[in-house]
């Protein structure tokens, strides 16, 4: 026949009309209603692999699909640096997962995903912080402990964890309100809480 198509040949129909992709059966994608598993970790008629679109992030780990699993146990000293502008538009993706801006880290997306953040987040210890610890020392109580530690903090690390430096902007606000705004921990108390905005 000469590359001619038969048109009482079933197969050379279908084949013409779906654009001749056939498995070895015979049978093309279209006909079997079911894609073919691109893996052999894949089964049959799941959706395609693929995804993951991540406009902006700000933190580690991700995980998409069939018992993925990210983990992020990293350190990170700084600042998160403010939101500018609306965040990003990001179409979804068959397989799942579309961030479009997101401060932190973890996610995950399918059946058994994993996604864990256990990474330490330190502010960075600026000269203000600094100068507003070396206030501090004097004091005693909560507020001397709690500014000592944060000191001991910044000296192994560089840093101080942000929920140390919470605790300790309550301290001192509370001990600004009850003795006074221009004692040292008034001054501690808004050089902290500017930190922490």
């Amino acid at each position: 026949m000469n590359g001619e198509i038969d048109e009482n040949d079933e197969n050379s129909k279908n084949g013409q009309q779906n654009g001749g992709e056939r498995d070895m059966g015979g049978q093309s994608d279209a006909e079997s209603g079911e894609r073919q598993p691109v893996s052999g970790d894949e089964p049959a008629g799941t959706d395609p692999p693929g995804g993951i679109v991540i406009g902006e992030f700000g933190g580690g780990a991700v995980a998409v699909g069939r018992n993925a699993k990210a983990e992020d146990a990293g350190r990170r000293i700084g600042r998160t640096d403010g939101v500018a502008g609306p965040p990003p538009v990001v179409a979804p993706l068959p397989g799942g997962l579309s961030v479009g801006r997101m401060t932190g880290g973890a996610a995950a997306s399918g059946p058994d995903a994993q996604a864990i953040d256990r990474s330490d987040r330190f502010i960075e210890a600026t000269p203000q912080l600094i100068d507003a610890l070396l206030l501090l020392r004097g004091q005693t109580g909560e507020v001397g402990t709690a500014a000592a530690e944060a000191e001991r903090e910044i000296r192994d690390t560089g840093g101080v964890e942000r929920g140390r430096l919470q605790r300790l902007g309550a301290l001192t606000a509370r001990a600004a309100r009850s003795v006074g705004e221009q004692t040292a921990a008034g001054v501690a108390a808004g050089v902290i809480g500017g930190m922490l905005t």
